[in-house]
């Protein structure tokens, strides 16, 4: 039994790392190659946790506080080098680390034109020429590792070349063959492969406790991928219900002051995180564009009509709100900060309401 608790299917690369570890011999670099959704991230925090957790032997326990750490990317020891772009703010990684950490799905993958930068590799180079923090080593995980320049690969081919003690590379690709060849020989190839629909399937079901039918359904648009159907799961879960476009445009409605407005969006930009606000933003355009379209007569393009009822909302309000958020669209997808943009969009979106009448 090997020490991958959350990843399931990847036998061989379980083999692979759990014989490594049981005999003290984990390799000084590694590079989870396989398509995104396969679980590589994940397999690196379990492996991280394996390591540093100083309550099971050949395993985690998922409970001490290194283990915790770790799974909400909070131990010093354990870091990430995300690709970024030159606007990216802390704050922005900070968000979508803490939606990952909340959920376990949400990929680690900022929007935009995004680089590993020699910078970048020399600050992860600056954390291990120092001691680690807890005595027990230092685990740097990169992921989207193709994204390295080739002057940041460079850099970091000297250290692969001649690691500290104590430290464990993990690249993380689905590109990896766009790697520099030198980067590539000097780290222990694992392979992370797509699963039988059949076994995303059961992982869907087991956990987020979906139906046979919803998660079958699911599992086929997934291509093999557990994480792709489980991130897709997960964003609808997260706009149903109290973070559905009908509840939130008619709460917004409701506001009797910018102050409440601005509560709303920051309400809904801490669930749905990065990803799902920038969906959030492109599904609430279509909604006033079917709005518009219904008072007009005319049939709704993507949304039920059912769901359209109960609306009086001005067009003066509906054509500015679907500016506001074709605006906000555009912010998220250039690596703005959700609770900003979103912020904007509601205020704005409440304004428009409040000068032409609400209902």
């Amino acid at each position: 039994m090997g020490f991958l608790k959350i990843v399931r299917g990847q036998s061989r690369a379980e083999e692979l790392l759990s014989g490594s570890f049981a005999k003290g011999r984990l390799a000084h670099a590694y590079l989870f190659a396989g398509p995104s959704g396969s679980g590589r991230l994940t397999a690196a925090l379990e492996l991280a946790a394996a390591w540093m957790c100083g309550v099971e032997e050949n395993g985690y326990c998922g409970k001490c506080r290194n283990c915790r750490r770790i799974f909400r990317f909070q131990h010093p020891d354990v870091r990430l080098t995300i690709p970024q772009t030159g606007s990216t703010e802390p704050e922005g990684i900070a968000s979508l680390l803490q939606s990952r950490a909340d959920d376990g799905i949400t990929p680690v993958r900022l929007p935009g034109k995004t680089r590993i930068s020699i910078d970048q590799i020399r600050e992860l180079q600056d954390r291990l020429s120092r001691k680690a923090f807890e005595n027990t080593g230092h685990i740097e995980i990169i992921p989207d590792a193709d994204r390295m320049g080739v002057e940041a690969a460079n850099a970091l081919l000297k250290t692969l070349e001649e690691p500290p003690n104590e430290t464990v590379i993990i690249l993380i690709s689905s590109i990896w063959s766009a790697l520099l060849p030198t980067v590539r020989s000097r780290a222990h190839l694992i392979r992370f492969r797509r699963l039988p629909d059949i076994l995303v399937r059961d992982i869907l079901m087991d956990r987020l406790g979906l139906s046979e039918k919803e998660a079958a359904d699911l599992a086929v648009s997934a291509d093999g991928r557990p994480g792709i159907a489980l991130s897709r799961a997960g964003r609808v879960a997260r706009m149903d219900g109290k973070y559905g476009l009908e509840t939130v445009l008619r709460g917004l409605s409701q506001c009797d002051t910018a102050s409440s407005a601005l509560s709303l969006a920051l309400d809904v930009s801490r669930k749905l995180g990065v990803e799902g606000s920038l969906e959030f933003c492109k599904n609430m355009m279509s909604f006033l564009h079917d709005l518009r379209r219904d008072a007009l007569g005319k049939d709704p393009l993507v949304h039920p009509r059912n769901t359209l009822k109960g609306f009086d909302i001005q067009d003066e309000a509906l054509s500015s709100g679907i500016n506001l958020f074709q605006t906000a669209g555009i912010r998220l997808a250039g690596n703005g900060m959700p609770k900003i943009v979103l912020t904007a969009a509601f205020t704005g979106m409440w304004k428009t309401l409040v000068s032409s009448g609400k209902d």
